[in-house]
């Protein structure tokens, strides 16, 4: 008979005692810089990402390094990770100032070891400058100086009508396409009140205004007619007369 074949038996030594060791000291923060990398380069050059290293209480790695600081410098984090209690993974989002006078939008990921201690922070820094600049340049653009003159537009009926119909709205902090039924027989009874629906086109103008058809114009100006009118208390009725007789009889049993 042909002699069998043996395997070779793999011993427990070098190779894997080697592996072991090279996973140990392998730095716990590598893991993290394919992360860090990645959400610098979809948002660069405006997000800022800074790895920080809670034992050494140092700068681990940077991408898109917005200020002076550098890797390997102190975090100067002042007990941050007091802030996290021990079920928590994210701060913020919070703002941090800059030394352009600008901002920035932060939000800071506790890493934690196996064991679950914060080990360190991956903080991402959005720098918002542009759009606080850009919001106040189009917040001035779009405020007006002084109020509507009103004699200018008086006869116009849809400016009048929309201002109304805006108006109403704000109020009732809900937008026109979501007004009850009663909020919308309110609206179209302030509209009533002020005279508009004696012009003509007035209750194409008001449906537009409401994202409603003309009918419904009509209906809810039925309504709101209705309900604006006080009730009549009807007189009371009279108890029919009776002689004294028959009201003596009445009450014997």
């Amino acid at each position: 008979m042909a002699a069998s074949k043996s395997k070779p038996r793999t011993t427990s030594g070098g190779g894997n005692s080697a592996a072991k060791i090279s996973r140990a000291v392998r730095d716990p923060f590598e893991q993290y810089f394919s992360i860090g990398e990645a959400i610098a380069t979809l948002f660069h050059p405006h997000v800022e990402v800074v790895l920080h290293d809670l034992r050494s209480e140092r700068i681990v790695r940077m991408w898109n390094r917005s200020t002076d600081r550098q890797e390997g410098d102190l975090s100067k984090l002042n007990r941050a990770q007091d802030q996290f209690s021990p079920d928590q993974p994210v701060l913020g989002p919070y703002e941090k100032a800059l030394p352009s006078q600008g901002r920035t939008k932060s939000i800071t990921a506790g890493l934690r070891d196996s064991e679950g201690e914060l080990i360190g922070f991956l903080c991402i820094n959005l720098d918002v400058t542009l759009i606080d600049k850009a919001t106040a340049m189009l917040t001035s653009f779009a405020s007006s100086e002084m109020k509507r003159p009103e004699p200018i537009y008086r006869n116009d009926l849809q400016q009048h009508v929309s201002y109304l119909v805006r108006d109403y709205s704000l109020k009732v902090n809900k937008p026109i396409q979501h007004l009850s039924k009663q909020e919308r027989i309110a609206l179209v009874a302030i509209v009533d009140a002020a005279g508009l629906f004696q012009a003509r086109n007035s209750i194409k103008l008001v449906a537009e205004a409401m994202h409603v058809s003309r009918a419904s114009v009509y209906n809810l100006l039925a309504d709101a007619n209705k309900q604006s009118k006080p009730k009549t208390k009807s007189p009371p009725s009279k108890a029919p007369k009776h002689n004294g007789a028959r009201a003596a009889s009445a009450g014997i049993a």
